[in-house]
This record gives C-alpha cells, sequence and structure tokens, in this order.
C-alpha cells in the first residue's frame, strides 16, 4: 500500500500543491502533508495575496482522518513508500529539523518560475521550468476539477469580444504590454488589462476581477491569449485549456509531457505578427474553433487534471526506484 509524506512550505506554490491536490484526491489519507499546510485548506491556490472573492473555499480535500503524529519515527520504521518534498521546504531536511534516512525514496519538486540549481543525489526531481534535456523530470501545473466545473459554468456565455488578456505586468523588463498594446490597437472590441500585481495593502488592484467574474470573462471572448509570466509555465495556460474559447498561446521551450497539438487543440505565435496572423484566422472564421476548442477540453480531461498529473508522478517514481 503506497504512503507519501507530502513536506510542505506554508507559502501558496502552484507546482507542489496542484501535485498535493491530485495525489489527496487518489490516495486519501495516504498521503501526508507535513506541516499541514493550513493555505490550501482556507482556499488559496498559486498567490498567497487572495482578496475574499479569488478564494476557492472547499477546493482542496479536506483533512479528515490525516496522522501527523510520529513523522520522523514512521519515515525510519519505512512507514511511507515516497517523501517528496516541496523545494522550499528542503531547509527542513538540511537543517537537521526532520532526519531523513539515506535509503529513503526521496523526490524533490522545483515549481519555481526560474529553473534552480540541483546537484545530483540520491534522491528524483521534477521541475517546472525544464526542456527536458537534463537529469530532471518535467512537471508542470494542472487542473483541478474543481476548477475547470467553476469554468464550465460559463460555457453558455455570449462571445461579446474578440480577444482576452487579463493578468498584471510581472516587471518592467517584461513584454506583454508589447502584445497587448498591439492587440488594443488593431481589436476594438478587445477585453484587456493590466493591473498591478497583489500586495497585502492592495490584495485586489483595480481592474482586477473576482475568480468567478475572471473566467466567465474568459469564456466570453472568442480567443484567450497566454503571455509568459515570471515563468513560462502558468497557470492562466491551463485556465485557457479549460475555456470553450481558442487558446492562443506564445510558444515556450519547455517540455510538456503530453501537451496540446499545435492546430488540433490550441494554437501558438512567437511574435507579435504571428499572434496577429493568428488572431484574424478566427475571427475570420478561418479555422473550426468549436473542434478545436472541444478537443482542447478533452486532452486536458484526459491528460492535465491534478489526477493525472498525480498519476504520472507516481509512475515516474516506480520507474526510479522499481
Amino acid at each position: 500500500m503506497v504512503r507519501i509524506l507530502f513536506l510542505t512550505h506554508p507559502y501558496p506554490n502552484y507546482v507542489p500543491d496542484l501535485l498535493l491536490h491530485g495525489l489527496r484526491k487518489l490516495l486519501g489519507e495516504r498521503v501526508v502533508d507535513y506541516p499541514k499546510k493550513e493555505c490550501l485548506y482556507e482556499g488559496y491556490l498559486g498567490t498567497g495575496v487572495s482578496d475574499e472573492n479569488m478564494l476557492l473555499k472547499g477546493w482542496f480535500p479536506q483533512d479528515a482522518n490525516i496522522d501527523r503524529d510520529d513523522i520522523e519515527k514512521k519515515i525510519a520504521k519505512g512507514f511511507f513508500t515516497y517523501v517528496i518534498s516541496d523545494i522550499r521546504a528542503i531547509n527542513t531536511v538540511l537543517s537537521g529539523s526532520l532526519d531523513i534516512p539515506l535509503n529513503i525514496r526521496f523526490a524533490i519538486i522545483d515549481g519555481e518560475d526560474t529553473k534552480q540549481r540541483i546537484p545530483i543525489g540520491n534522491y528524483v526531481v521534477f521541475q517546472r521550468e525544464t526542456d527536458g534535456f537534463d537529469n530532471t523530470i518535467p512537471l508542470q501545473m494542472s487542473m483541478p476539477e474543481e476548477v475547470l466545473n467553476l469554468i464550465k459554468r460559463f460555457d453558455n456565455v455570449e462571445k461579446k469580444y474578440s480577444v482576452c488578456f487579463l493578468g498584471s505586468s510581472v516587471n518592467s523588463l517584461d513584454n506583454r504590454n508589447t502584445y497587448i498594446q498591439e492587440i488594443k490597437k488593431r481589436y476594438k472590441d478587445a477585453l484587456l488589462t493590466l493591473t498591478h500585481i497583489p500586495t497585502p495593502e492592495n490584495p485586489m488592484p483595480s481592474g482586477r476581477l473576482g475568480r468567478l467574474d475572471y473566467y466567465a470573462a474568459l469564456q466570453s471572448c472568442k480567443v484567450v491569449v497566454n503571455l509568459k509570466g515570471a515563468g513560462y509555465d502558468t497557470f492562466r495556460y491551463w485556465e485557457n485549456s479549460s475555456t470553450l474559447s481558442l487558446h492562443l498561446s506564445q510558444k515556450t521551450p519547455l517540455h510538456i509531457p503530453n501537451d496540446f497539438v499545435e492546430g488540433k487543440h490550441i494554437m501558438r505565435f512567437s511574435d507579435v505578427g504571428e499572434m496577429i496572423n493568428k488572431i484574424d484566422m478566427v475571427l475570420q472564421d478561418k479555422i473550426n474553433t468549436a473542434e478545436i476548442t472541444q478537443s482542447c477540453r478533452q486532452h486536458l480531461l484526459k491528460c492535465h487534471l491534478t489526477t493525472k498529473r498525480a498519476e504520472y508522478v507516481m509512475t515516474k517514481l516506480k520507474e526510479v526506484f522499481g
């Protein structure tokens, strides 16, 4: 019987948190988040600064019978099949606060915006921002079924807008604004905002939408655009893929196992000119938008729910450790 100890950091972090969600849904109380990650049970997803309208109450499986007693004794006795750690929690191990024997089946999750340098050791590394040409195993974000069901609520809304991008400006050096300004210039019925990043003092900057309003807005547009954030893998990528709007995404160097296929599930661009050309193709009905959006969602259901990501990780762990 597989049991997993999942070492957590108290601050929200998309990749490990979404994996933990999938594992908990698959294995129930046999997956122990330690220390208990309170923010997940409170409704936080990805960002530690959330207005009440951004929280997802009940998205994470509730902690009914999770046993967090005598963790070190259980590790020493081999009670856990695997120990998985968010890279942000690795100091718990390095500092000696938690004794992890060298023979334990150990995995590190690097879900950071930039690829972290992790020395080779007697552990497996899963990494978000990887092209697949190294010693790590690709692991990107995924879609909780609970969020998908929220997005589905708006499947029948009218497509009132041509193009949509609703987000924040990551920093003064990003190029999101270049793309947004070009869209704004060419498509007068586009739905566009670039807001400030939320802070504890201002958790809901002017122009930022609550979660349900955001999903309604995505579904009211013919094309939803994904642009690189602080990292290439963004939760927007998976949200856009859940809608019945055509997903147009900036190309990335990432290796995403079972990724969406260009022209079948998604459309991609590498520069402003290619982006405009593909938007025009959609707006001029030169492609079968309905077929692509339905195929995209079906592929998401087949390969990219959090439970599917958890199954993928379990398979990889078994391949490595036997």
